[in-house]
């Protein structure tokens, strides 16, 4: 039995007029929103509220992005930095050459002009590489006796005497450093004119011996050749005085020198040969008239 206010034979919207009137609304309102933009305001409320929807849509697909960019950045950081690294690389070995090559340009052009010595032929020679022991004062040069040279020679680089040739071989010759201990060179204080004898002490170092207490030199004097061996020439720069001391128990200083040569380092060096001296021809003098005598 029917309710009091519900009608008996009232009758619902079937399916398809509830989907014609639900057209109808949606054909208004895209005219409306066309026409008129009615619904601007509700669209962008919506936007708003599904704005955090479409990001957490969006979130896996930038994560995936960035990661794939940042490595690909990386890679690309870790590519121009291997080749930053070798450029520099390379850029260090081309100044390391060019600084090479002014320095033995520099010890060339001093060499040379020690060849304007009057009475000495000097020969060029390298260094091919030092003695077989690590303390071995000895080094070995590319000239030999095919150069004309012989033993007891003096060789020099551009800042001062290196040593005595020891060995001489066809293409080759051993050359014994002033720093070794048995070698001698007779020297004199450049500042005073106070002769002496520099010995060699080792490690690359000389010692001025037999100076009495009283002489006059100190740290920075200069020793050169003093030239009375006859073997070197004299006034060629040895060593450089670094340190004295005077002890009680002994009459003489002790004098200990730095060799001014670069005995570690040079490459071109200089071997001095004496010219042997012109031999002069015999003076004739003319025959002495017989005086004149009479006629026995």
């Amino acid at each position: 039995m029917a309710a009091p206010d519900q009608l008996m034979f009232a009758r619902r919207l079937g399916p398809a007029g509830r989907l014609f009137i639900w057209l109808l609304i949606g054909v208004a309102c895209v005219v409306a929103d066309a026409r008129y933009h009615a619904l601007e305001g509700l669209r962008s409320g919506f936007s708003v509220l599904t704005q955090p929807m479409r990001v957490a849509m969006r979130a896996p697909s930038d994560v995936a992005s960035e990661l794939g960019g940042f490595f690909v950045r990386h890679r690309q950081l870790q590519q121009e930095r291997d080749a930053l690294l070798a450029e520099r690389a390379q850029q260090s070995v081309s100044v390391n050459l060019a600084r090479e090559l002014a320095r033995e340009n520099a010890e060339l052009r001093v060499l040379l002009q020690l060849q304007t010595r009057p009475g000495l032929q000097a020969v060029r020679a390298a260094m091919l590489y030092k003695g077989y022991d690590w303390f071995a004062q000895r080094i070995t040069l590319d000239q030999g006796a095919g150069s004309g040279l012989r033993g007891g020679l003096p060789v020099l680089d551009a800042r001062g005497l290196m040593g005595q040739v020891s060995r001489v071989y066809p293409g080759s010759s051993e050359v014994t450093l002033v720093s070794s201990p048995q070698q001698l060179t007779p020297v004199f204080v450049e500042r005073t004119g106070q002769r002496g004898l520099a010995a060699g002490s080792g490690q690359g170092r000389l010692e001025l011996r037999y100076m009495p207490a009283q002489t006059d030199i100190r740290p920075g004097d200069r020793l050169l050749t003093s030239g009375i061996d006859r073997v070197y020439p004299a006034g060629l720069p040895v060593a450089s005085v670094t340190r004295v001391s005077r002890s009680q128990s002994s009459p003489y200083l002790r004098v200990e020198c730095l060799p001014l040569a670069g005995l570690e380092h040079s490459r071109a060096v200089l071997v001095l040969i004496a010219e042997p001296q012109m031999m002069q021809p015999p003076t004739t003098r003319p025959p002495v008239n017989a005086p004149e005598g009479g006629k026995s």
